[in-house]
């Protein structure tokens, strides 16, 4: 009943709502059933295609060129959405051990060349996968990708990479999205890409970081600028703080994502 109910709600906004970051509108696969997928189960059952030795020029990890052992990304999924006729607003999640959990649009993630890395072949020679101080936190998988650029952001690198979710925009987002506010919908948009890969928004994206709404939202407990200046230096602001600085943000685009943070203010799970 709730998803009728969020189907009908996102119907009645369908002519005022914007589309998400891939101009697709929100109601296109809202009645796919999402899929969930253990990559090392696919491995082992022996629905992995052959490995193969690739070169990425810049990888954004290592900030340098690098060579893995790899399995072609674009391969493992075909098979797994091989019945779809229109991959327009899919969203892919990528779930990792640490509670990473990026996501992309699933068409991208199809039309470029990523790659699931599960050997450094600068290791090779040691017999290990990889480094010792890397082992740890990078298996059982590490997401790379060839043809990107050195500053495009647009791409996830995660490690640790355990599990996928294919789902639509609509079933994993809607309690996340702002449809009731179109001035607000760039800053999901930006939101997205820049911040949902570590935090949540009522409970939708990643548990690296807290939770952004709920039960409160971060607007009612913490200053404008105070945020501004923590994801710009969290060190600044908390010993040993995990969190990287954000640089490439704007304070134009984050204006848009602190717009965004406050509509959802009072917007709950489920409503």
């Amino acid at each position: 009943m709730r998803y009728l109910f969020l189907f009908l709600m996102f119907a009645f906004w369908f002519a005022s709502c914007t589309s998400n970051a891939d101009s697709s509108t929100v109601l296109v696969n809202a009645d796919f059933k999402p899929l969930e997928v253990d990559l090392e189960d696919l491995l082992n059952a022996g629905k992995f295609p052959p490995d193969t030795l690739i070169t990425i020029s810049y990888d954004h990890f290592f900030k340098r060129k690098k060579r893995f052992k790899a399995y072609s990304l674009a391969a493992i999924l075909k098979p797994l959405v091989k019945n779809i006729k229109d991959t327009s607003n899919l969203r892919i999640t990528f779930t990792c051990t640490d509670g990473y959990a990026p996501n992309m649009s699933l068409s991208k993630v199809l039309n470029n060349d990523g790659y699931i890395a599960v050997q450094d072949l600068d290791q090779s020679a040691a017999g290990k996968d990889w480094a010792d101080s890397l082992a740890a936190k990078f298996r059982p998988f590490y997401l790379v990708w060839q043809g990107t650029g050195k500053t495009d952001d647009t791409f996830a690198w995660p490690f640790g990479l355990a599990e996928i979710r294919i789902a639509s925009f609509i079933e994993d987002f809607a309690d996340a999205y702002p449809m009731h506010n179109k001035a607000a919908q760039k800053g999901f948009n930006l939101f997205q890409l820049h911040c949902m890969k570590c935090h949540s928004i009522n409970k939708v994206g990643g548990v690296m970081g807290p939770e952004f709404n709920y039960p409160k939202s971060i607007t009612e407990y913490w200053q404008k600028e105070d945020i501004w200046n923590f994801l710009r230096n969290p060190q600044s602001y908390r010993y040993s703080a995990k969190m990287p600085a954000i640089g490439n943000l704007s304070s134009e685009e984050f204006e848009e994502i602190y717009g965004y943070l406050k509509s959802m203010k009072g917007v709950k799970p489920g409503m």
